[in-house]
């Protein structure tokens, strides 16, 4: 007698403590009424996606209409364990059990090891009806395929219904989002991006930037649920871009801020990156094993209650497949790169990774651009294209800072690394035929073009001041951004004058030279003997 009272004291308890601490996950352990079949209902699915949920009898028991509780709980039919030790149906609960069940409610269903199914429903509608259950508790469990799908599975919840009345299950899904930014020069940032980072950015070829990937984890209780959490960053860079190494791996909330902020070492975390033969247009990927294990460090007992974010920095530069912008447009797919967050979905699963979610995609655009010059001799018209003109492009107006290029010797000129030392060239020389020497991969910004080789016979042209303007946004509705350029000088034809010379020898202007000089000569002879005769005379 005094066991069977304290089991419906566990009892009442369980059933008290469910219906005070509801959990909004679309998994759940509920009772039904003994006087009547209980029926479930569960609101709030997406009705775009068809989801299968497994019933599962775990207890059955006497219920007590006026005292709101069961008595002689006895193990259901959809149970085979508990805590590793077989149970058999209809055989009486341990009251070691129902104290678990009482103190933490999905302990107990973390510890069952569920057979048979009383029965499995589907549903593609927004509210599902789950009736004719029989007396007793149940687990009801979420078994859609969410493989790469931006979508969970369910946690374990308690319910109770109980007089035959409804039990109401609301979801309120949650699931991490992932953010790809670029850094771009403060000034040249698309309008709105902060402290430089936007969807958009430009730079020149063989110029070290940075990407930041954002993934933010929700404040709900449903994460609370995960025994594990794994994140895994899918990078995609365009061919035209270069990955270097990763700046940063940082874990953030409201608690860990500051100095508080969790700096990962390479040791907590995964990325294949660094490892690829090829870094050029390179497919990649980060991965942290347990997200949760790390916030939670130290008792901190944060995740699932405030919003977690993991930020990873890495650089990287344009290189010499990037495409060149050079002309404006509204739908420019150009050096695109980006990402996507798979994130454990099933914490059923326990969050390793078993079942992991996918969110879209997240797109950002880097772009560069070029500078074209045709050196011509006298006019320019076609024929009159000059070779062998020697250039140099500054970044300053001083021209004190040369830009260092690479020859592609066919008359084009790519931006270089400005720390190399080997393999560049600082003057351009019009290409033989054509006359052209054209600068690719440029940044936007102002630049100073000076002719410092002046073939033989030509004055050097005029110093030429070259500004690149653009503007760039990100086009959601095309997963592609806007650019509108601008400046000056950005297509230049740069003409040579033929020098100021004498006649030629022998000819009659000459002749006249000679004889103006023996004239004024002789002039000047009969003028001082004149002065001398008359000197003496006196």
């Amino acid at each position: 007698m005094k066991k069977t009272n304290k089991t419906r004291k566990i009892a009442t308890m369980i059933a008290a403590m469910a219906l005070a601490a509801t959990m909004a996950i679309p998994s759940a352990m509920m009772t039904a009424s003994a006087e009547d079949v209980a029926e479930v209902t569960i609101t709030g699915l997406d009705a775009s996606v068809a989801r299968t949920f497994e019933v599962y009898q775990v207890f059955t028991g006497k219920y007590d209409t006026d005292k709101g509780s069961f008595s002689e709980l006895k193990w259901g039919s959809g149970v085979t364990s508990y805590d590793e030790t077989d149970v058999t149906a209809g055989e009486l609960v341990a009251d070691s059990v129902l104290e678990n069940l009482g103190n933490d409610a999905r302990a107990i269903v973390g510890d069952l090891e569920l057979g048979t199914a009383t029965k499995t429903v589907q549903s593609s509608a927004a509210i599902l009806k789950i009736d004719g259950l029989a007396d007793g508790y149940y687990v009801i469990k979420d078994v859609t395929n969410m493989d790469d799908k931006d979508d969970a599975n369910s946690a374990w919840i308690v319910q109770v219904a109980a007089d035959g009345k409804t039990t109401n299950i609301a979801i309120k899904k949650e699931t991490p989002s992932v953010d790809k930014q670029v850094l771009d020069e403060t000034a040249d940032a698309e309008a709105g991006a902060t402290d430089g980072w936007g969807e958009s950015a430009d730079h020149a070829i063989n110029e070290t930037f940075q990407f930041k990937l954002t993934a933010t984890i929700p404040a709900n209780n449903n994460f609370a649920a995960y025994d594990s959490y794994k994140l895994v960053f899918n990078d995609t860079m365009s061919s035209g871009v270069t990955y270097e190494d990763i700046e940063s791996v940082t874990i953030t909330s409201s608690t860990l801020t500051g100095t508080k902020a969790l700096e990962l070492t390479a040791s907590q975390y995964t990325e294949t990156a660094t490892a690829a033969t090829s870094k050029a247009g390179l497919t990649w990927s980060l991965s942290i094993a347990d997200v949760k294990a790390l916030v939670n460090a130290d008792d901190a007992d944060i995740f699932g209650k405030e919003e977690i974010t993991v930020e990873v920095i890495y650089n990287a530069h344009l290189n010499e497949n990037a495409i060149i912008s050079t002309a404006s447009g509204n739908d420019l797919n150009v050096n695109n790169n980006k990402v996507d967050l798979q994130y454990s979905n099933n914490p059923d699963n326990t969050g390793t990774g078993t079942s992991l979610g996918k969110t879209p995609e997240d797109f950002v655009w880097v772009f560069t651009y070029e500078v074209d010059n045709t050196k011509y001799k006298i006019s320019a018209d076609s024929g009159n294209e000059l070779a062998g003109a020697g250039f140099t492009l500054y970044s300053d107006s001083a021209k004190q800072t040369e830009i260092k290029l690479i020859d592609n010797g066919d008359g084009t000129y790519t931006v270089a690394d400005q720390t190399a030392t080997t393999g560049v060239v600082t003057e351009m020389t019009s290409h033989t035929g054509d006359g052209i020497f054209n600068i690719k991969g440029l940044d936007a910004g102002t630049y100073y073009l000076s002719e410092t080789s002046v073939p033989d016979g030509y004055n050097a042209a005029d110093d030429i001041t070259i500004t690149i303007g653009a503007t760039h946004i990100e086009n959601n509705a095309k997963n592609a951004a806007n650019l509108t350029l601008s400046g000056t000088n950005v297509d230049n034809d740069i003409v040579d004058t033929k020098n100021s010379t004498l006649p030629s020898t022998g000819g009659m202007g000459t002749t006249l030279f000679v004889i103006g000089g023996g004239v004024t000569a002789a002039a000047a002879g009969i003028y001082l003997v004149s002065k001398k005769r008359a000197k003496d005379a006196e």
